[in-house]
């Protein structure tokens, strides 16, 4: 897709994969990841308000959130993003050296800070059942603005399985290819690809248009 909207050359897959073996080329694979517990054995599903239905039909109907951590020389740094499933957007994300819930706190102020309050009511947003998300602050902050939290069983990664191939993602074609990993390096590399990820790849289950084309379209 990338080749079209740059330079208006358009290739059937199987052509690029044909000159991709020529040249030697390989796409970056991404590990396999276990399968987690069933949900029919998982306990205390019921603040599951998303129940895997991952469809949305508008910007700010569900959001989807979590945590990840990259090893540095000075630390690990942890980031919190969250995702909107209208059109797979990051609309926020926060680095700290710290995972605590200062660091939730700080993400969903800036996706706050995007939106207007009116639209954010009965808004779901979904997470693991980590100590940051389960907090009376957390809580409190949802509830001030009327959005419904909604919460993985324990054990079952894939029921946030949005944020998961993210993140998957991004270990892959950011974290894992910076070769210094010193902490501000870090930082400027997943602003890079989060922005790029966000304006400029596009994907093709989203009329093969970027995250953010396609929220724009919605307005239209």
């Amino acid at each position: 897709m990338r080749l079209w909207r740059k330079y208006k050359i358009k290739l059937a897959l199987g052509t690029i994969h044909r000159y991709m073996s020529v040249l030697g080329i390989k796409s970056i694979q991404r590990k396999k990841r276990h399968k987690n517990v069933p949900l029919e054995k998982s306990q205390n599903v019921l603040h599951n308000v998303l129940k895997g239905n991952f469809q949305s039909t508008h910007p700010n109907q569900k959001w989807v959130t979590d945590i990840t951590y990259m090893k540095c020389r000075e630390g690990n740094l942890y980031t919190s993003c969250i995702k909107d499933l209208y059109d797979n957007s990051i609309i926020a994300y926060h680095i700290s050296n710290k995972n605590d819930l200062d660091l939730v706190i700080q993400t969903l102020n800036k996706a706050f800070q995007e939106n207007n309050p009116e639209d954010l009511a009965g808004l779901i947003v979904h997470s693991d059942r980590g100590s940051q998300y389960t907090s009376k602050m957390y809580d409190d902050v949802l509830r001030f603005y009327s959005i419904v939290p909604s919460f993985s069983a324990p054990g079952s990664p894939t029921q946030n399985a949005p944020i998961e191939s993210f993140y998957s993602t991004f270990k892959q074609e950011c974290f894992r290819r910076i070769k210094s990993k010193i902490q501000y390096l870090v930082k400027q590399e997943v602003d890079s690809f989060i922005y790029d990820y966000n304006y400029e790849r596009p994907q093709y289950n989203k009329k093969e248009l970027t995250p953010i084309e396609y929220r724009y379209q919605f307005n239209l």
